[in-house]
């Protein structure tokens, strides 16, 4: 059966601690809800969709992000068939002079814009990605004194157009991103987006070589309520 609290006043003698104000409120909110607590409640009072809507919150996602989705890929000139590489294997991906990298330096878009209705409360963020940028170049182009961009990326992500998470610059060959942060939001409707920056370009770096490819990721929020 359902406990009744004792009645107490709440007075500045008597609150301690945050456990003895817990106590001490709960006679006031026993009666604002009429008696009523997780003993008493008559059977199916609360459905699925009364949990999911008001007790959950709200989630969505944007899913498999990927550089041949948003923006096509192209095939490496350096990097082919023949006698440089007999295997045949060839890396595609996004290269300098071509969308959207351009001339590198500047956060470009990545994935789908997610926009969502949110109650006020916090909009629980989480972000992930794989990518890959060739290493068969460093600092200068082979047989030559022209210098090329190391290769690396960062991923940022904004909420209505402010950014609220970064990585760091990100060097090696492969990786895997995961990105998590938590952002109050007012209830409306609140834009969730991700970036990506590459180094700006150098004079070696003419478009013939692949900078970077991305997959496989995913950008999600749980907007959870007060």
């Amino acid at each position: 059966m359902g406990y009744r609290w004792r009645y107490n006043n709440i007075t500045g003698s008597m609150i301690v601690d945050s456990r003895e104000y817990d106590k001490n409120y709960s006679n006031y909110v026993s009666v604002i809800n009429g008696g009523m607590d997780r003993d008493n409640f008559p059977v199916n009072t609360i459905t699925y969709d009364d949990f999911e809507e008001k007790s959950v919150g709200r989630w969505q996602s944007v899913d498999n992000i990927n550089a041949e989705d948003d923006y096509g890929t192209t095939t490496d000139a350096n990097f082919t068939g023949g006698t440089v590489n007999p295997r045949g294997n060839s890396i595609n991906g996004l290269k300098y002079g071509n969308n959207p990298i351009q001339g590198g330096g500047f956060w470009f878009p990545v994935g789908d814009t997610l926009n969502m209705p949110c109650e006020e409360g916090m909009a629980v963020i989480r972000f992930h990605i794989n990518s890959f940028v060739p290493k068969y170049y460093h600092y200068y182009k082979r047989g030559t004194t022209d210098r090329v961009v190391r290769r690396s990326r960062q991923w940022k992500i904004e909420v209505d157009g402010v950014e609220v998470s970064r990585t760091s610059e990100i060097f090696p060959a492969f990786n895997c991103s995961q990105m998590f942060v938590q952002v109050p939001v007012s209830k409306g409707k609140h834009e969730f987006k991700v970036y990506c920056k590459v180094p700006p370009q150098k004079e070696a770096d003419d478009g013939s070589a692949v900078h970077l490819n991305y997959w496989g990721g995913q950008l999600s929020v749980h907007n959870r309520r007060r």
